[in-house]
């Protein structure tokens, strides 16, 4: 026989599952794919994983111990190659095995939310009430983002009173969670009524700084009422857990905090009317049921009564006239309540004649807030006018006896 100049099957698979033992850059590595075909067979998993240009089999031996994916989900698993030398079949035997990419952040953002529900930062008992009346409020936003324009805007819509601040932070990005976490304890010093903390929609990505471990126990750590409105309806942080309430948008949150001046007035006109009304029947009974007291005597006693039953009456009388004087003296008493109320109308006072002076959204009602060169706003009740300052002069100027309310 001719020398020898070919292999066999077995000997090319040996030596094949030889060189693949012997490279250790193939030892302990990870892979990333697509995962497909998934089956169980006593307690092992059999898959494909896959890319766009090529796919390869997997085993992973005891799957109890590690992450089961789904068909289509994306993973990284870490293993070895291995060469199967009587079938001449490569596969990958995956030792452990993960989430990747997105899905990772979410088995990630589950754990840190159930670490911080353990340590009671979501609870009920450490949320504090919404205030009455918040006539101060600081929002922690993005100044250039639609949303601080929306909050704006919606509150002007019900109120011309709160002053609205804004403490400008970055919202996603490096930075985001550092400065959303300086933003909101400068607006916890700040000695605001509430604090509104905003962003728009996203993707999950640009959402992930409010997920953020940092920005939950600043929430959590925080002395002022604070809502969370951050995304649309249907996204949902670590921050709307956090924070004493939650609103679906930025847009809602304005109108939680927002005090319908127009209504409040209109309740308290409602509320005496309706004190008016009840006083006016229980004096009504009250001198019903005397009468039907001085009756029933008369009848008992006699004539000799007649006298007394007089003086009842006229007592009776002088009570209900101090009763009704004082009435009157409550309606005057919220009369001028109500113009009081109607004077602070900062449309009242701009209609008046008076104009309010602004310099990037904020109020300027000094005239040490002033300075040469600056550019301002000045609104009417009819409209608003961009203004320069040409030159500021301290102290109380005169204004004409023409110009003063005698009032």
């Amino acid at each position: 026989m001719e020398s020898r100049n070919y292999i066999t099957v077995s000997e090319l698979n040996f030596y094949l599952n030889r060189i693949i033992d012997a490279e250790e850059l193939l030892h302990d590595m990870y892979l990333t794919g697509e995962v497909s075909g998934i089956s169980l067979n006593k307690g092992n998993m059999y898959c494909t994983l896959k890319d766009e240009g090529a796919q390869i089999a997997v085993c992973c031996f005891g799957y109890e111990r590690t992450y089961l994916p789904e068909a289509g989900e994306k993973v990284l698993m870490f293993g070895s190659p291995d060469y199967y030398a009587k079938t001449g079949k490569m596969s990958f035997v995956a030792r452990r095995i993960e989430p990747f990419g997105k899905g990772k952040l979410h088995a990630e953002l589950e754990e840190l939310k159930k670490r911080l529900a353990e340590e009671g930062l979501f609870s009920d008992t450490h949320k504090k009430p919404a205030p009455r009346f918040a006539l101060k409020v600081c929002v922690v936003t993005s100044i250039n983002g639609a949303v601080i324009k929306d909050i704006y805007t919606t509150v002007r819509r019900y109120n011309k009173l709160i002053d609205i601040a804004v403490a400008d932070v970055q919202v996603q990005g490096k930075y985001a969670v550092k400065e959303i976490v300086e933003g909101l304890k400068l607006a916890d010093r700040g000695g605001f009524d509430a604090v509104i903390l905003a962003r728009g929609g996203g993707s999950f990505e640009d959402l992930m700084p409010f997920n953020s471990e940092e920005v939950v126990r600043a929430l959590y750590d925080m002395d002022t009422y604070v809502i969370s409105a951050v995304g649309h309806e249907t996204d949902y942080t670590l921050a709307d857990f956090a924070a004493d309430s939650r609103a679906l948008t930025p847009t809602a949150a304005a109108e939680a905090i927002a005090l319908d001046t127009e209504s409040l007035i209109r309740d308290v006109v409602n509320e005496l009317k309706v004190t008016s009304r009840k006083l006016e029947l229980r004096m009504t009974s009250l001198r019903e049921r005397a009468i039907g007291l001085i009756r029933s005597i008369m009848y008992t006693i006699g004539d000799d009564l007649t006298k007394t039953s007089s003086r009842v009456e006229l007592l009776t009388a002088r009570a209900r006239a101090a009763a009704e004087k004082n009435f009157a003296g409550s309606e005057k008493a919220c009369d001028l309540l109500i113009h009081k109320l109607s004077a602070l109308n900062p449309a009242n006072l701009l209609r008046s004649g008076y104009l309010r002076a602004e310099r990037e959204g904020a109020p300027l009602t000094r005239v040490k807030d002033f300075k040469e060169g600056d550019k301002i706003k000045l609104i009417a009740s009819d409209g608003s006018a961009d203004a320069e300052i040409l030159a500021v002069f301290p102290g109380i100027p005169e204004i004409p006896h023409s110009d003063v309310c005698d009032d």
